[in-house]
């Protein structure tokens, strides 16, 4: 007996020398806040005694997490939160009482692998793949700041400089903070506004365009995945949330506001979809709410790119309230004190600090005959040939404007708009957001045109605002192009949106707008 086991141990240690050399190595990194981080080898005896017994952890998969010590290397920009009471630990990049999203509503997800507690975030992984998912936290973690007030949240878009531009790191914090969120009881409410002079100005599509110019098509893929996913959560969303939109307010900043249940105009506060201008479309979930405006109104903004101030904003549905800017501080107080999801209560609450503003008189709105005799033509070239009929006949400067910002934009953009906001009449945003998704994935490969490309050179990158466009005229543009971009696109790679039906305490989840 003794013999057998004189043998068996070298042959086991071999064994086990063996596999440590061809396995690839694991390691568990844990992310605090303030945030700390420190790469080690996971250890089975981690989840040891000492002061490190009274941390949260991550259980139940057989890896002990060692938590970062106070001394280690500090991340550049970590989470803060504007209120000093607040607990270090509910201003964590996700979920403040361990409430961990379900993966499955993340398709490849870009943090695969990462888990989260209430005050760690934890990476398992080989050594590229911690750092590649650690980049990621540390963008989220300075460009989304988190607030906890008692069972209110607040989401704070925190890149100032570019406009807060959805970047893919904002849509990833995004994605999990909103699925935390609606599981945990312990939040009744989300409040999401911007730092600085604008809400959002859009997705960041410049870093769109260099990724798939450097690398594939596939990285705006999958870009545009994530941020579809969250404007479906956000629309079919269990719980208020009120938006706050002070300053510019386009594109991907409509898709994280103008789905939610409340939002909040103020002053200061332009929007605009201009993505024709950009050779692109109303996406994000903008063939929903256009279609639904007063009569063909949507048509007119979507084709446009019109800027719209806070009382057109307001008369026309996209926003719920108009508070004045000096009264905005007052709401927001008042919002982090409630204990309630119920709506009514809510709007309740709002309403206590709002008004009613007057359109002015130069408005397009005071117009609404002629735009929807104009924009309700079948096609694009008939609503200019109508808008140009109606100028001779009407002084005001939003014919004029409107016709000649449709003359500039891109025409594929202008014909693959104007049928996609006319679909979405009849459509679900479920069903919206995976026709889009089908769109701008045709886009991104450039399949039938290479005008998303020319339009951020011309408008976001080199600047000279003179874009060439391909076809150059509406004409040049036929049905049979058009109708290419609504199909699926033809590789075995690519996968159609999946937006599953959601629910909550087995009610079917609705739009709210």
């Amino acid at each position: 007996e003794k013999e057998r086991k004189n043998t068996t141990r070298p042959l086991l240690l071999s064994f086990f020398l063996l596999l440590c050399f061809l396995l690839p190595p694991y390691y568990s990194v844990s992310v605090r806040s303030p945030v700390s981080i420190e790469e080690v080898e996971a250890a089975p005896d981690a989840n040891g005694g000492g002061e490190e017994a009274n941390r949260p952890r991550v259980e139940g998969d057989g890896e002990g997490v060692l938590q970062s010590n106070e001394s280690s290397a500090k991340v550049d920009e970590p989470v803060a939160t504007e209120n000093s009471d607040a607990a270090p630990a509910e201003a964590s990049v996700d979920a403040v009482n361990g409430k961990i999203p379900p993966t499955k509503l993340i398709p490849q997800h870009p943090l695969e692998g990462v888990t989260l507690t209430e005050r760690t975030v934890r990476i398992t992984g080989n050594k590229k793949q911690i750092e590649a998912a650690k980049d990621i936290i540390k963008q989220a973690m300075s460009q989304v700041l988190v607030e906890a007030n008692g069972v209110t949240r607040t989401l704070v878009l925190n890149r100032p400089k570019q406009l807060n531009a959805l970047s893919s790191a904002m849509i990833t914090c995004f994605l999990r903070c909103f699925t935390a969120y609606e599981e945990d009881d312990g939040v009744k409410l989300l409040i999401v506004k911007g730092k600085g002079r604008a809400f959002c100005a859009g997705g960041d599509v410049a870093a769109v365009v260099r990724s798939i110019n450097n690398d594939s098509w596939k990285y705006g893929a999958h870009f545009f995945r994530n941020e579809f996913l969250l404007n479906y959560i956000i629309a079919t969303y269990s719980k208020p949330q009120v938006s706050l939109l002070t300053g510019i307010v386009m594109g991907g900043g409509a898709g994280v506001s103008i789905h939610g249940r409340f939002r909040v105009v103020t002053d200061s506060t332009v929007f605009a979809m201009p993505e024709t201008a950009l050779g692109l479309f109303p996406d994000i979930g903008a063939s929903y709410f256009l279609s639904r405006l007063l009569g063909f109104y949507g048509e007119y903004v979507g084709l446009t790119g019109v800027r719209l101030d806070a009382a057109e904003m307001l008369a026309c549905g996209l926003a719920t309230h108009f508070v004045p800017s000096d009264r905005l501080s007052l709401l927001e107080e008042s919002l982090k004190k409630v204990d309630t999801s119920d709506p009514f209560a809510i709007c309740g609450i709002i309403d206590q600090y709002s008004q009613q503003p007057s359109l002015k008189e130069k408005s397009a709105l005071n117009r609404l005959e002629i735009i929807n005799k104009c924009f309700s033509k079948k096609t694009v070239e008939e609503i200019i040939a109508s808008l140009e009929q109606e100028a001779p006949n009407v002084a005001d400067e939003w014919i004029a404007s409107a016709i000649q910002s449709m003359r500039k934009a891109s025409p594929t953009s202008m014909k693959i708009s104007l049928r996609s906001i006319r679909e979405g009449r009849t459509q679900t945003v479920g069903e919206c957001l995976r026709r889009e998704y089908r769109m701008v994935c045709h886009v991104m490969r450039g399949d039938f045109s290479r005008d998303f490309f020319e339009g951020c050179r011309a408008i976001l990158l080199d600047r000279d605002r003179n874009p060439k466009w391909m076809p150059p005229r509406l004409e040049e543009v036929h049905d049979e192009v058009v109708e290419k971009y609504f199909s699926k696109v033809d590789d075995p790679e690519w996968e159609d949106l999946d937006l599953p039906p959601r629910r909550s305490h087995g009610r079917r989840l609705v739009p709210k707008l």
